[in-house]
C-alpha cells in the first residue's frame, strides 16, 4: 500500500503468502530496503531495532492494516476467497518474516564481509532461518549504471510507443 505522507514511516514493502487452498496466510515477509554509504551503521542501528519492535508485537496494527489491504484486493479479484477464514486461521506471530536488502561498497564485496555486515539478524528475528533473508548489490558506479538503465528503458518505450 502506498504511503499517503512522504514522511510516513511505513513499510519499505511486503510480500503475502497463503497456504495452497488459501484459507491462511503462512509467510507475511516484511522487506527493509535501504540504500546507504554506511551499510553496516545502517542495519544496526536502524534495521534490528525495528524488527525486534515488530517482534515485540509494536506495530502490529500497522501490519495488521497493510495485510488487510492486500487481502481484500485479492478477495476483489477472487470471489471464492474467504478473507475472513485467512485472517482467523494466521498464527501471526509465526508468519512473521523479514528480507533485508541494502547496498553496499567494495568494504562489503565478499562472503566474510557480508556475513559480518548481517551480524544480529538471527537475534533480531529469532527462529527458523527461513524467517531471514539477507540480499546485498554493489553497484560500484551507481549513478553511471542508473543513468545507462535510464536511457535503456526510455530507447525501449519509444520502440514500443513507436516514438
Amino acid at each position: 500500500m502506498p504511503h499517503i505522507r512522504q514522511a510516513d514511516k511505513g513499510f519499505d514493502g511486503m510480500q503475502l503468502e497463503l497456504s495452497e487452498d488459501g484459507t491462511a496466510i503462512t509467510a507475511v515477509v516484511v522487506f527493509e530496503d535501504k540504500a546507504t554509504h554506511n551499510a553496516r551503521d545502517t542495519i544496526r542501528d536502524n534495521v534490528w531495532p525495528g524488527i525486534v519492535a515488530l517482534e515485540k508485537g509494536e506495530r502490529l496494527h500497522e501490519l495488521s492494516h497493510e495485510v488487510s489491504g492486500m487481502l481484500g484486493a485479492r478477495a476483489e479479484t477472487d470471489p471464492d476467497f474467504d478473507l475472513d477464514s485467512a485472517i482467523a486461521n494466521t498464527l501471526w506471530h509465526d508468519v512473521r518474516r523479514y528480507r533485508v536488502s541494502i547496498t553496499i561498497g567494495e568494504t562489503h564485496n565478499g562472503e566474510a564481509s557480508r556475513a559480518k555486515l548481517f551480524k544480529g539478524f538471527d537475534t533480531s528475528a529469532p527462529g527458523a532461518t527461513i524467517r531471514r533473508r539477507a540480499d546485498t548489490i554493489y553497484l560500484p558506479a551507481l549513478r553511471n549504471w542508473m543513468a545507462g538503465f535510464a536511457a535503456r528503458v526510455i530507447d525501449k518505450i519509444k520502440a514500443i510507443a513507436h516514438v
